[in-house]
């Protein structure tokens, strides 16, 4: 069986190469050309191609914006991107459409005739798990939506913000307080959760996305186990690979809470279509930002965009404090039109110490002021009844 191959570029001497180099494996065919997105989308609808290869510059709609069509129109054509734009952000972007593999010009017969059939592999992969879920769904009905264990999500649209590191530390303390815990590192674009907890990259959710099953057993092969009691999912030893088969977010967490009391996702800022459904499946959305003005500006936008899209999971801004100003909780609270989650006082010294020597602030410095604001935090989180902590006294509450 050949790959099917459908060439789009708006340059036909360029369409003609592209073709001349195809033509000469003896498991490839050239099923069509296109010079435009619009034509492109049409021709992927007509002739089923097993790969289309997509310029990026086209006129009258450009190639980001028709992979993006196509990733979500058609489930078994797979993109390979080609654009003169080496830029990680440019790549993020591809990937975020939906492209399978991204090609800076020049480059040679060899990654151009690999990049085809790795796009091609895995899209065959992905059928095979549909056409699991498929027969799974066909012999035993739906599948239950995720329940028993609690999915706490931590978002947020702008970066450095703290993200990681307070979701590292909570999972901690909720471990600490004899809850299992699973902690997923959903940054497939950096992946630094493993760094909190003197650990190496390695096999994780970008590898995971691979296997022909998602079960109990092939997962446990991919968690982690920390001392503090946290089991850890790494982003994987694929990072910087942004692929992630439709409905396997669902799937990880179904399983992942028939084994966990907590599930806490560690988000980019950068998201990909195929994580949103987290949204959808969270308990509690933790939206992450700074006490700055530009700060509070963003929150209040990623507050705003999460209402818009009408997710029913409790949205819980949380301010980490880069500086020692104070911070007026009823004003914030106010332009923000809820109540705050938690503000964690600054602690740049303590958190980089600990970091430096791969160790959670709660089991390096546990009476810092960060770590007494956390505890504080997961107590009423966790509805569990402690003497009033620090910003309780600092505030007389």
């Amino acid at each position: 069986m050949k790959i099917r191959v459908l060439i789009v570029d708006d340059i036909q001497h360029v369409r003609e190469e592209l073709k001349r180099l195809l033509l000469l494996e003896d498991d490839m065919e050239v099923v069509g050309e296109a010079a435009d997105g619009e034509e492109a989308i049409r021709l992927t609808e007509k002739l089923a191609p097993d790969v289309v290869l997509m310029d990026v510059g086209l006129p009258r709609m450009d190639g980001l914006e028709a992979t993006e069509t196509i990733c979500a129109r058609f489930l078994k054509t797979g993109v390979v991107i080609i654009s003169i734009h080496g830029e990680q952000e440019y790549i993020r972007r591809a990937m975020a459409a939906g492209a399978g593999e991204y090609l800076v010009k020049p480059f040679t017969a060899e990654e151009l005739v690999e990049a085809v059939r790795r796009v091609w592999d895995r899209t065959q992969r992905l059928q095979t798990v549909l056409v699991h879920a498929e027969e799974e769904k066909a012999a035993g009905g739906e599948r239950r939506e995720v329940a028993e264990g609690k999915v706490l999500v931590f978002a947020g649209s702008k970066g450095g913000v703290g993200k990681s590191t307070i979701a590292c530390n909570l999972a901690v303390l909720m471990a600490l307080r004899s809850k299992k815990v699973c902690l997923v590192d959903m940054d497939l674009s950096g992946g630094d959760v493993p760094f909190f907890f003197n650990l190496e990259r390695g096999p994780g959710l970008s590898d995971l996305a691979y296997e022909e099953e998602l079960n109990a057993e092939v997962l446990e092969g991919y968690l982690v186990r920390h001392a503090s009691g946290v089991a850890i999912l790494r982003a994987g030893e694929s990072v910087g690979e942004f692929y992630l088969p439709p409905g396997m977010i669902k799937r990880l967490l179904e399983i992942l809470c028939n084994s966990f009391q907590y599930i806490l996702i560690d988000l980019p800022a950068f998201i990909i279509p195929a994580m949103e459904e987290v949204f959808s499946l969270a308990d509690k959305i933790v939206v992450v930002g700074r006490g700055d003005p530009p700060g509070l500006r963003r929150i209040k936008l990623d507050l705003d965009f999460f209402q818009r899209q009408g997710y029913q999971s409790d949205l819980l801004p949380l301010i980490n404090q880069p500086y020692e100003d104070g911070l007026d909780r009823g004003v914030v609270e106010k332009a923000l039109g809820r109540k705050l989650a938690a503000v964690l006082p600054p602690d740049p010294r303590t958190c980089h110490t600990a970091l430096s020597r791969g160790k959670p602030v709660i089991l390096e410095a546990r009476g810092s002021r960060f770590s007494r604001a956390l505890e504080d935090w997961v107590n009423a989180l966790i509805g569990e009844e402690v003497k009033k902590g620090f910003w309780a006294r600092l505030f007389g509450r």
